[in-house]
């Protein structure tokens, strides 16, 4: 038996997932297209929420149409002629029905649950990367407010340690709250990640436990033989072979699911951030609720993360999109529209139209498997999903509240 594992995605979903596979004895090899720098594993918000609701929810199946029409929405699509566009959409749209909402959520809140828990041996490991501080949802109006009281009757039914408090408390505890501020919802079990740190940090061990890392490897085919998976073969011609392959490519994994013979309808979700620089940044990290905006303070600076633009697979940064998060972030902290700007960044994320991600064995296919399909959560869930996507690999099913994952979704 080949016990050589490949694995496309050198983000954390596949480093976590390679640690996870070293550690239960097989061998490694870890392909991916960039540098392992500028990724949606490393330019993300940086906060790991347990117990985040899923993208399609009814809230936002009432304010669709206006929301993705508007350039200045944290949900924007771009006209464009695509066939594969309209139907993610109208899948979409059935997918924030209100059952559907429900089941999805469960299953999201058992997942992140899981991921939690296999975060503490992580945040030991590399505690300048991850802080185990929690962070605070924010409002600047009732409907902010009504927002947060329906997230903390949903997560505190789910088992997840918030706790409300007043404007007024918040700008006790931090004055750099703006007097705008009417509340916020503290989430305990948050943890603040620095992502460049911690993909580092993950690579490196990676490397040092016996694993091998090798960037700038784009896959071009992936062949198989028999049915089952054989090799794949670099763009410059390389193959290498494996007993097992895992896709952990993010976007890109759609196209390598095709030469696996099954179609993961996918749209890349584009989310931009700006690093600005403070005298007296928020001692918090934070959610924006209304702005739908990440602040997650690092030193004497922070970073400002949002936004879900479905332009397609590119790497173009609208200005507009950018200068939005400095601008809407500036009603809730004092000082961020007179920061000076130290980096921007976009990236792309990998949304499925139901919001669950893509995790198992590709039907059909031996030996071949996908984990993929995470949004916004990939690194929320990237120890959950090391764990599941290594039990299949060894032959064991996925557990029952994770069926609604399954790869066999799309056959």
């Amino acid at each position: 038996m080949n016990e050589h594992v490949i694995i496309i995605g050198g983000g954390i979903i596949g480093l976590l997932s390679g640690r996870e596979l070293l550690a239960r004895g097989r061998a490694v090899t870890i392909l991916d297209r960039g540098d392992l720098r500028d990724s949606a594993s490393t330019g993300n918000a940086g906060v790991i929420s347990p117990g985040h609701a899923p993208i399609p929810t009814p809230e936002v199946a009432a304010k669709a149409i206006r929301m993705m029409l508007d350039p200045r929405s944290p949900l924007y699509i771009p006209p464009r002629p695509s066939l594969s566009l309209l139907r993610w959409l109208l899948s979409f749209r059935r997918a924030c029905r209100p059952a559907h909402f429900r089941m999805s959520s469960e299953v999201l809140d058992r997942f992140s649950k899981l991921s939690r828990e296999r975060f503490e041996p992580l945040i030991e490991e590399c505690p300048k990367a991850l802080e185990p501080t929690g962070f605070a949802d924010i409002a600047l109006t009732p409907q902010g407010r009504d927002h947060l009281d329906h997230e903390a009757e949903r997560l505190t039914k789910s088992g997840f340690n918030v706790e409300f408090r007043t404007g007024d408390e918040l700008r006790r505890e931090d004055p750099s709250w703006s007097d705008d501020v009417i509340g916020g919802l503290v989430q305990h079990d948050g943890i603040v990640a620095r992502p460049d740190d911690l993909i580092r940090h993950l690579a490196q061990r990676f490397e040092a436990d016996g694993g091998i890392l090798r960037t700038n490897a784009t896959v071009e085919n992936v062949h198989l033989e028999g049915g089952c998976f054989e090799s794949i073969e670099l763009a410059d011609g390389e193959r290498i072979q494996g007993g097992t392959l895992l896709v952990t490519a993010g976007i890109w994994s759609s196209g390598l699911a095709r030469d696996l013979n099954i179609r993961i309808p996918m749209q890349a979700a584009k989310g931009y951030h700006v690093m600005i620089e403070m005298e007296n940044p928020p001692r918090m990290a934070s959610v924006l609720s209304e702005a739908c905006i990440v602040v997650n303070p690092m030193g004497n600076q922070v970073r400002l993360a949002g936004t879900l633009e479905l332009s397609g697979i590119n790497d173009r940064m609208v200005q507009r999109r950018l200068d939005m998060l400095p601008a809407a972030a500036d009603r809730y902290i004092h000082g961020v529209r007179k920061a000076r700007r130290h980096s921007e960044w976009n990236g792309l994320r990998p949304c499925t139209a139901d919001g669950l991600p893509v995790i198992g064995p590709v039907p059909e296919t031996g030996n071949a498997y996908l984990a993929t399909g995470h949004a916004m959560m990939g690194v929320t869930l990237g120890p959950g999903t090391s764990q599941l996507i290594a039990d299949c690999i060894d032959g064991q099913p996925l557990p029952d509240w994770a069926q609604p994952m399954d790869v066999k979704r799309f056959a």
